[in-house]
Parts: C-alpha cells; structure tokens; sequence
C-alpha cells in the first residue's frame, strides 16, 4: 500500500512539473509572438513616408509646367525649318538624368537613319538639334534627401512609369498650343532606349514597328 502511495505522489508531482512547464513554453511563446509583432509595427513606421506618388507627380508637372513657354517657343520656331527633301519624319527623344530632362529632335528617315545635307544651302536643315535641356522636373530640399530616396527606391517602377506619362502629356499639350499639325512632316516623341513613341499627329502611342514601316 505504502509503495503504492508513494507512485501515485511521484505521478503527481511529475504531472505538476509537466503543467509548470507547459505553462512556461507558452508564456514564452507568447512573448516572443509580441515582440515580433512589435518589430514588425516598429519596421512599417520605419518605412512610412511623407512622400506618395500622387503627390511627386503633381510636382512633376508642375515643375514641367513652368517650363511650357520655352517649350512652345522652340516648337513654334521649328515650323519655320525648311527641312531636306530626304527628312521623312521627325524623332522627338527626351533623355532623364538625374531628374533633369532634355529633348532633342532628329530628322530621320523610315529607315530609322538620321539623314544629313551635305550641300552648301544654309537655308536647309537635317540633323539634330536640342529643344530643351536639363529641365528639373523634381527638385529634393534639405533635410528630406532621406526620406524621399527611401519613397522613390521603394516606388521606382511605378514613379518611372508616372514621369514617363506626365512628361510625354506636357509635350503632347506644349505641342498643341504651339500648333505644332503646322509641320507637314510625321512627328513623334519618344524616350531614349525605349520601344514606343508618342504620334504627334494621331494623338497615340504606337511600337517602333509601327512608326519606322509607316
């Protein structure tokens, strides 16, 4: 009977340090799950920023916008070009560097070759020639370098895409009011080691395919 008994004590007791045990690996887990949800609320402040897309392309355009007349004025001048006679179309190409555009337009032919006049009449024109340079289309103040980096690293595909559309609009709109249809010859706006254009006179984005077999 005694030996019985004490089995039964040392059952009990052994069940009591499983239980205290138990209750001790879930006291831990549970403090490990706060801290974790802790880290992660702490890593979304982190990563919050005052910048939003929205926002940054407003300024892109209104930067762009500041620079319209410019723009108008230089396209206004082209339509008095007399261009030669092997000019096929016109090749509008906007290059971005460090949030500085440039434009520069190409006389081409559909080969997709740039043509030249070799003669001695200095009223025709081929080539190229720039009709805007190192516009800022954003501008990065002070102490908010940080956190706007942090926005534009974390958004970079889609605020490249956003400057893409908000740039070739400014030029499609610049193009309109300086009544840019005046030039008889084909005209489009594209960007530098892209595969599409802007057609200036459909109003339309086309492939390269499209634009070069016209």
């Amino acid at each position: 009977m005694k030996k019985f008994m004490i089995v039964l004590l040392g059952a009990v007791l052994l069940g009591g340090c499983d239980l205290v045990n138990h209750t001790k690996s879930e006291a831990v887990d549970t403090a490990d799950n706060i801290i974790e949800e802790t880290e992660i609320e702490d890593s979304k402040k982190e990563v919050q920023s005052s910048y939003t897309a929205a926002d940054y392309i407003k300024s892109v355009e209104g930067n762009l916008e500041a620079n319209s007349d410019a723009l108008i004025e230089k396209l206004k001048e082209v339509q008095t070009y007399n261009f030669f006679s092997e000019v096929e179309l016109l090749d509008f190409m906007a290059e971005r560097n460090d949030f500085h555009l440039s434009i520069t337009m190409f006389s081409m032919d559909r080969g997709a070759n740039e043509v030249f006049y070799e003669g001695k009449d200095s009223n025709i024109f081929s080539g190229s020639m720039g009709i805007v340079e190192d516009v800022p289309f954003s501008i990065v103040l002070g102490n908010e370098t940080d956190d706007f980096w942090n926005f534009y690293d974390q958004n970079a595909e889609e605020l490249d895409t956003l400057e893409k559309q908000a740039i070739t609009k400014w030029f499609a709109e610049c193009w309109e009011k300086a009544n840019g249809e005046a030039i008889e010859l084909p005209s489009y706006f594209c960007f530098h080691d892209e595969y599409e254009s802007f057609d200036l006179k459909k109003k339309e984005q086309i492939s390269d395919d499209e634009k070069w077999a016209e």
